[in-house]
């Protein structure tokens, strides 16, 4: 096992991992309420780019109106995988690619110790206490509409635009931004946004918001002639990757304690690993059943997961 150390203000940061508010605003519309506002041509627009066909369309449709786009690609860790290579490698050499097809410039950012700090180790200390943290959440509420905002206006200058390939949209209401669902119901990604101050969006651009994934942005990509139009869609929380087993990555900075599975009248059903390696509403992984268990809760006091044979 890993030895790692909580650092103490990752107690204070756990109730940003999660999203407890709504996503998107309920409020009524208003004449003079204005979608999403736009760059003007000759504006400076830098795009967080992931090596993605999302983030690349966004660059090609801003640079299509005439702004001056900078590729942003955000490093936020750096552990190699079982083939010796770090995931975040490949990402930058798509990235460093589509951006000599759209021919802009592009720029690596290193926020390994930020995220760590901010976000894994925030993480870890929910995992620890068998709560299911969102760190795509914290991630752009501390990382990418926080840290890496105040990291490129110190490094490139001042920015006057910032936009990703998120599925969302935005609202202009009298001084206020608000965070609106995209249209595409399918790929909707507000929910990750929902912690991202209203301050932060005042300059923000989602160019995906009112656009279909499968309909639009892939046609669009073909069209450019993208090389990554049909990449697929990165799924895994990016410090795991998508090819380990979530529990044991976790295993590797987490104590493992087993402790007993039960059901609600505390018969015995089993055993797990850890309290953070089933979360609630999974399966309990029980054999020998014809229906399956799920967990329910968790007593973290006695070490041990509730299960039930219906959701």
């Amino acid at each position: 096992m890993r030895r790692f150390r909580l650092p103490a203000s990752t107690l204070q940061q756990k109730t940003l991992l999660y999203a407890t508010k709504r996503p998107y605003s309920t409020t009524p519309p208003h004449p003079t309420d204005i979608w999403q506002t736009e760059p003007k041509p000759g504006d400076t627009v830098y795009v967080g780019m992931s090596g993605g066909v999302d983030s690349s369309v966004t660059a090609h449709l801003l640079k299509s109106k005439g702004l001056n786009v900078q590729a942003i690609f955000m490093r936020n860790w750096d552990t190699r995988d079982e083939h010796g290579e770090c995931p975040s490698e490949a990402d930058w050499r798509d990235v460093q690619k589509v951006c000599q097809k759209l021919d802009i410039k592009c720029h690596q950012i290193n926020l390994v110790k930020e995220y760590w700090t901010n976000v894994f180790a925030a993480a870890l200390d929910e995992y620890s206490l068998g709560r299911t943290p969102n760190p795509d959440i914290l991630c752009n509420q501390q990382i990418k509409f926080g840290v890496l905002m105040s990291e490129i206006n110190k490094r490139l200058g001042s920015a006057e635009w910032f936009a990703t390939g998120h599925y969302a949209r935005t609202k202009r209401r009298g001084n206020q931004t608000e965070l609106h669902k995209g249209v595409d119901d399918k790929k909707d990604q507000s929910y990750y946004l929902a912690r991202v101050g209203s301050h932060k969006l005042n300059n923000v651009v989602f160019p995906l918001g009112s656009l279909i994934k499968n309909k639009d942005v892939r046609k669009i990509a073909k069209d450019v002639g993208l090389h990554n139009a049909e990449k697929e869609e990165s799924m895994g929380i990016c410090f795991v990757g998508e090819r380990r087993r979530f529990d044991r990555f976790l295993a590797e900075y987490l104590p493992q304690t087993p402790g007993d599975i039960v059901s609600r009248d505390g018969h015995n059903l089993g055993t797990h690993q850890g309290l953070f390696s089933k979360t609630i509403g999974q399966s309990a992984g029980i054999p020998g059943w014809q229906q399956k268990w799920y967990i329910y809760n968790k007593d973290i006091a006695t070490n041990r997961m509730l299960a039930v044979q219906d959701r």
